[in-house]
């Protein structure tokens, strides 16, 4: 009798088997794995540069590599500010960088970045203008703003320039962040 009851189940689950695996199968399309690709912070790989820096230098207090430290409780700072200021990343491989963080810093939003532009350029001579903002505002301190664009080009080179601050004698970020962004997630 155990060899029939065992019999019959085996059969029943040949029968289930039979029809997950055949009945009703779709046909996906092979995915390799390691071929995804993730919208990316790479700032980390860059090497800032400024053409104004704080009186303390890159690496004083408010220098100007609290602007990529990946920390809003620090920030840049120079005084006086000046409309010809720009930030520049140095990539050591092109990046195709398609969005862009601002935080805005700890206090005075007159010194807060107003209007702006992000290049990018292959050779750190010719440029390309990939971002455009003017009249930008942040309703509070330490407030990340994310800006986005379509990119299909790879650069080694990206400039943020602030050509307008809201108003004040002094300037300041506390972080700037690019994202590399796939082509077919913009």
């Amino acid at each position: 009798m155990n060899l029939l009851k065992m019999t019959k189940k085996a059969v029943g689950l040949c029968f289930a088997l039979t029809l997950l695996l055949g009945c009703g199968k779709e046909e996906y399309p092979a995915v390799d794995l390691f071929t995804w690709k993730a919208k990316v912070d790479v700032t980390a790989k860059a090497v800032l540069s400024v053409n104004i820096e704080n009186g303390a230098g890159a690496s004083g207090g408010e220098g100007s590599l609290k602007v990529v430290d990946n920390d809003i409780n620090s920030k840049f700072l120079i005084n006086p500010y000046q409309s010809s200021l720009y930030m520049q990343l140095t990539f050591p491989s092109p990046q195709q960088v398609a969005s862009y963080t601002l935080t805005s810093g700890d206090d005075a939003p007159d010194r807060d970045p107003k209007n702006l532009k992000l290049s990018g350029s292959t050779d750190g001579n010719n440029w390309v203008d990939l971002d455009t903002r003017t009249g930008e505002t942040f309703s509070s301190r330490k407030l990340t703003k994310t800006y986005s664009f379509k990119n299909k080009e790879l650069y080694k080179y990206y400039r943020l320039s602030i050509t307008a601050n809201n108003g004040g004698a002094l300037f300041q970020l506390a972080e700037w962040r690019v994202i590399e962004v796939p082509e077919e997630q913009q």
